[in-house]
Formats: C-alpha cells, structure tokens, sequence
C-alpha cells in the first residue's frame, strides 16, 4: 500500500470517532483486529484476527435480483455474500445500476435477500436478536479518496455506494430503517461525500485497501415501526435482512422526518421535509451497492465501551471528551457518547454513567482472551 493512502488510512481511523461535518459520526465496526493492540488492523497484516465481536455471518441467499436484469460479470455470484467479512474490495456480490432512462421508466433498483441461521433456536449464534446497542453489521466495498478532483472528489472522503436495510422475521413483512441524507447535491461518477452526512444506510464506512469498517445497525430504531408492534416483525428473530441499492442521482429519497421531530432541536430544519439521496452515480462494472458480507453482533454490556474494542479504558474516555458539552447538531458531537440519551446534551449524566462502566470488559472480549490463553 503506498505511504500517502496508509497515511490518510491511519488519520481515518483515528478521526473516525469524532464528527466530520455532519450528525451522524456514527463508529465503523471494525473487521479484523490486531489481537494485543486491540485495534484495527489490514486483514493482510500477519497475527490479524476476525474481531470477536461478531457471533454469527449470513448463512443463505434467499433473492438476488440485480437492477438490469441483463447485468453481468464478476460480481454478479450472491454467495461472496455469506460467510466472515474478508476486507476485499473484490469480494463482493453487486446489486447492478440503473441508468437515468431506467428510473424514468420506474425500473425497480437491485436488491439481495439475506438469510441468517433458524430464528427458533434460541442457540443459533446467526439469527439477530435485538438487544443493548447494535445489532449487526453491513460491509460494502467504499473507499477512502486519495485526490481532490475537478469530477468531485475530496481527499479523505468517502467513494461511496449506499442501500436501504430492511429486516424480517418471516420473510414475508420487511421494515426498513428510517434513513437520512444530508449530502447537499449529485457527487458525480467520481464524487464522495460526507461520511458523517449519513445515517442508517448501508455503505457509509470504508472496507477495502487495507481499511475494514462495517455500518452498523441497532433494531431499537424500529420498535415504533407499525408492523413492529403490531407483531409482523419479531426484532427478537430476524432471520433476513435486505439490502436494496439507492442509485445516487437523487431521485430516491431518504426518511428524515421521521427520524426527529421537527423544532425539538439543534438543526431540527434538516428534518422537516425528506431529501434526495446522493452517491457516486452512475457507475460502472460492479456497479452501485457492492456487498461483501453482513455479520451479528454481540449484545453489548457496557454502553461506555465507546470504540466497541470490549473495554472501557483510556481511548473511550478520550473520544468521550471530544463530545462534552455538545448535543445532536453540533459539530462535536456523537451518539455513541450520549450514554444517557437518547440525543441528549453529553454532560455530568453521561459521565456518571461513564464512571460506573470504568475497566469493564464486554463478556465477548473476556471468552475470546480465556480461548486464546487455553491454546
């Protein structure tokens, strides 16, 4: 890897728990870990292990359907979807792009079913089950740009391809996660955007060239949903999960109003009508979403395990800092530090809370080390 993208790769991470322009500086979720650093490390690196945050990987392509029924080439085989993530942007199943002719003609976007162990075995380490923070995690194939460029690339941004998340229990009945998009206008074939602009749409972390980051998703954000509480869908035994591309031109929108209520706070002006969602558009080869794998997560245990590396130390008490006195809007703050939420202002409340997790370790982290001790 050259120096100049291992430099603006190493800034990233450490920058990846701060706000980068946006509301939304939601952590990516590492893949591989460098098992005594406990941070991330390139899955090619020697001694890199799978995190052990992740108990299970879809197990079973139920539907793959591709934007342009004629679509084909080397990312077009569903199964690279199933099974641990790899961290290689090849590795991957696309769900196609539709052209500006196609959307016109209301051409559907691609969009790929994804199946995960058998939701009545309470041992199955594969189904999802809601449960104290994220839930699981979604690997696309973005990158990190390396240039500014007159086609609308940032140096440091994000290529990104992104898609709408649904979830079921039966199959049948699919809710899908309320998303916003703050991008301001078309990025362009070549463009990136603001990777901090975005919420609850798969394919906002980098996870290629040496840099592996899955977005995550927490079912808690659709217990309200209508069919949720009617009983349609079961968010303690998701077994699928489907991932529908967005193609970028703006003619698909996100839901902002129903993520906040308008005039409750800080940027409430965001929220008051849906946006157009922009990506790179259009695109070429393995063209839009790019999916590479989506695993389970580990119910976490302490709210204050920041980074979601299994302990509560020094790195969660610094990126908890950077967030004082801040509340949902401003530029510094982030979620994952509003301990007592929910969009709260983070203050002496979440410190408390803070304090009272100090030096805890997340269960998963715990069997992994008594696992590696017994070798």
């Amino acid at each position: 890897m050259p120096g100049q993208m291992t430099t603006s790769i190493l800034f990233y991470l450490a920058a990846g728990l701060t706000a980068l322009g946006g509301p939304y500086a939601e952590i990516g979720i590492n893949g591989y870990l460098d098992s005594i650093t406990w941070r991330h490390v390139d899955p090619l690196t020697p001694g890199a292990v799978l995190n052990p945050i992740f108990r299970g990987w879809a197990t079973e392509t139920i539907e793959y359907t591709p934007s342009d029924q004629t679509w084909s080439g080397p990312w077009n085989d569903p199964a690279k979807a199933l099974g641990p993530v790899t961290g290689s942007n090849f590795d991957i199943v696309s769900l196609g792009e539709l052209t500006q002719q196609e959307i016109l003609q209301g051409a559907p976007p691609g969009y790929i079913t994804l199946a995960f162990g058998d939701p009545h075995d309470q041992n199955d380490e594969a189904v999802i089950r809601n449960g104290a923070g994220y839930d699981f995690a979604i690997f696309e194939n973005g990158m990190i740009s390396q240039v500014t460029t007159a086609a609308g690339s940032l140096k440091g941004k994000l290529l990104a391809e992104l898609a709408y998340v649904e979830v079921s229990s039966n199959g049948q009945d699919f809710v899908r996660f309320p998303a916003v998009s703050l991008t301001p206008g078309r990025a362009g074939s070549y463009g990136t955007i603001e990777m901090s602009n975005v919420h609850n749409l798969a394919g906002k972390h980098p996870n290629g060239y040496g840099v592996c980051l899955g977005t995550a998703f927490d079912l808690d954000e659709l217990a309200d949903h209508p069919d949720v509480v009617s009983g349609k869908v079961d968010l303690h035994a998701v077994r699928y999960v489907r991932l529908v591309d967005v193609p970028g031109s703006g003619d698909f929108i996100d839901d902002a109003v129903q993520c906040i209520e308008p005039g409750t706070g800080p940027q409430w002006h965001n929220y008051a009508e849906n946006h157009p969602i922009y990506d790179q558009w259009p695109t070429w080869g393995s063209g839009g979403f790019d999916l590479e794998a989506v695993g389970v997560l580990h119910e976490q245990q302490h709210s204050a395990d920041i980074n979601l590396d299994g302990m509560v130390d020094g790195c969660d008490l610094s990126s908890w800092a950077g967030g004082w006195l801040s509340e949902f809007g401003d530029e510094n703050w982030n979620s994952r530090c509003d301990l007592a939420g929910p969009r709260s202002r983070i203050d002496g409340r979440d410190f408390a809370v803070f304090a009272a997790q100090w030096r805890r370790v997340e269960r998963w982290r715990a069997e992994f080390m008594d696992e590696r001790a017994n070798k």
